[in-house]
């Protein structure tokens, strides 16, 4: 009786300790990241975009750099991005005014009465143009960089498209080009990879998703599940790696646990892909981008099985980018390369990138 006594004072006892323990990570967590410098700014916003209040954080050592504006990926989920910005900032805010954007439907910016018919990728590319004009008013810059992953290039491509001047250049990191293509490349790999394990069980699972195209997310992201076992995520899928990516939104000062739990939970995913579902799976930039007005670069991983580097290699040889264009592959990444090859990641954006942008 006294060992049952002991167990259940112990469970919710635990918990406490958990959850005192993460808020205090996150006092200790924003303590020592915080920016000291006379002309710097740790800044987080609920600022208005289409009507609707989203937010924005915004950190840097000096406010006079230029601004960079990152874009989440998902679509909806902001793995990489606001909650994950101390962790992985340190050195690009010592050369930008780095601006994270939860956008409509995802992290901070979800809540259940955004309208579903609000969100389109059109309604998206606007509310980041907006964005960058009250960026460029606040700071008083004529331009802004753009770093997109993953679902945010569908919004920075073509943001950068239709708003040209107002952009230094646009960086594309596990670019979206075709969807479908994208889609049946990696149900392919994922069918081939488990065939080559003989894992019967995997390979009954994969047949039973099929292939693409799918009417829903729902099988999308159940083959997820098996690009990541196989490595077309990450190239080093472990535990330890995977939970690197979860944990931020519970530890992040700019997160409340609960926001942090319902992101880990994908509510934002799941909304924001449900709603944006049917104009996702028909993306084809290679007939709806031909040319582009500013200067453009690709960061792909060559192990990216996500978003295939070789669709972004085709397009990239087509595309006519007036003002430059290049293409990075990250030898050792999967679909995360800020994540795994971090020093690579942030040595391009400064010493390319940036440097680019001045000679010029």
């Amino acid at each position: 009786m006294d060992i049952v006594l002991l167990f259940i004072i112990g469970i919710p006892g635990f918990f406490l300790l958990l959850l005192i323990g993460l808020l205090l990570y996150k006092q200790y967590l924003r303590y020592s990241t915080r920016i000291e410098t006379p002309n710097g700014i740790s800044s987080l916003e609920e600022i208005t975009l289409g009507d609707l209040k989203q937010w924005i954080l915004i950190r840097g050592m000096d406010q006079n750099n230029p601004v960079l504006m990152f874009l989440h990926g998902g679509p909806g989920e902001p793995a990489v991005g606001m909650s994950s910005s101390r962790r992985l900032d340190a050195e690009l805010i010592k050369h930008f005014t780095v601006v994270h954007w939860d956008q409509r439907g995802g992290g901070k910016s979800y809540n259940t009465s955004i309208p579903v018919d609000s969100m389109t990728l059109d309604r998206l590319v606007e509310d980041c143009n907006e964005l960058i004009d009250h960026l460029r008013n606040r700071f008083d810059t004529p331009r802004v960089f753009i770093v997109a992953h993953s679902s945010g290039t569908l919004i920075g491509i073509k943001t950068a498209h239709k708003y040209p001047g107002k952009i230094h250049a646009y960086v594309g990191v596990a670019q979206i080009i075709n969807d479908c293509e994208h889609e049946r490349m990696n149900y392919d790999f994922v069918v081939e990879e488990a065939e080559r394990s003989g894992n019967v069980k995997h390979q009954i699972a994969i047949k039973a998703i099929g292939p693409p195209p799918y009417e829903t997310p729902k099988k999308l992201f159940e083959k997820a599940k098996y690009i990541v076992r196989y490595g077309g995520m990450m190239v080093d899928s472990s535990f330890r790696k995977m939970i690197g990516i979860i944990l931020p939104y519970l530890t992040s000062p700019e997160y409340t646990l609960s926001e942090g739990i319902r992101t880990i939970l994908g509510r934002g995913r799941n909304f924001t892909t449900n709603a944006l579902w049917n104009e996702i799976i028909v993306v084809n930039f290679t007939k709806e981008i031909e040319s582009i007005r500013v200067p453009i670069y690709f960061f792909e991983g060559k192990y990216d099985m996500i978003t295939p580097t070789v669709v972004v290699e085709d397009f990239y040889k087509s595309l006519d980018a007036e003002k430059g264009k290049t293409l990075v592959i990250f030898e050792n990444s999967g679909h995360w390369p800020m994540l795994e090859e971090k020093e690579k990641y942030e040595d391009i954006l400064v010493n390319v990138v940036l440097k680019e942008s001045q000679s010029k």
